[in-house]
């Protein structure tokens, strides 16, 4: 417990930019823009902290300084992830650049995920977030191919990169899972 959330702590300190409220990837991304000048945050990078930190709090008792710290973070990133969303439910590859982005299922399935469980336990008030889990559930819909499989998903990479239909990986499905579930805890409470 102590060595995770000291490092957690470390990395956070060291990659989280507080005035864009999300992750860089890593250091080699600090000075790194994209062609129109935005800084490059990662969709998918960003989602699996908001979901790591969805397990991270479940894993600590509520009354823990550590996990009043984890949920002070996570509402404040839900409150910029939720301002990113595109309107057709999917958050772009590439954060701060949505204009002609892609569907991307990984990290909208990782973001569904963390504001519907917020929901659900009382972090993030439905009638601010629950639109916005609406819409990512409807996109990753829709990103189901008709042979069944997920698509959208970007490949293996360590950035924002292309993304087509037909692109499917594990831990798309993985994500895409823990985002039904929510979802469904969700509705359960209606």
């Amino acid at each position: 417990r102590d060595y995770a959330l000291s490092e957690f702590w470390a990395t956070t300190n060291f990659l989280y930019d507080p005035a864009e409220r999300l992750y860089f990837r890593d250091s080699r991304f600090f000075e790194l823009r994209d062609a129109n000048g935005h800084k490059v945050f990662w969709s998918r990078g960003n989602g699996w902290v908001f979901a790591g930190l969805v397990r991270m709090m479940e894993a600590l008792p509520l009354n823990d300084p550590d996990c009043r710290r984890l949920q002070a973070l996570f509402q404040e990133m839900a409150g910029r992830v939720k301002e990113l969303q595109k309107a057709d439910g999917y958050w772009p590859p590439a954060l701060l650049a949505p204009e002609g982005s892609p569907p991307e299922s990984s990290g909208t399935a990782l973001f569904t995920y963390g504001l519907a469980w917020g929901i659900e336990h009382g972090l993030l008030e439905r009638a601010e977030y629950e639109s916005a889990v609406r819409r990512g559930w409807s996109a990753l819909d829709r990103a189901i191919q008709p042979d069944g499989r997920l698509g959208w998903v970007q490949q293996v990479s360590d950035r924002p990169d292309e993304v087509a239909a037909t692109n499917t990986e594990f831990y798309g499905v993985g994500a895409f899972l823990l985002a039904a579930a929510a979802v469904f805890a969700l509705d359960l409470r209606r």
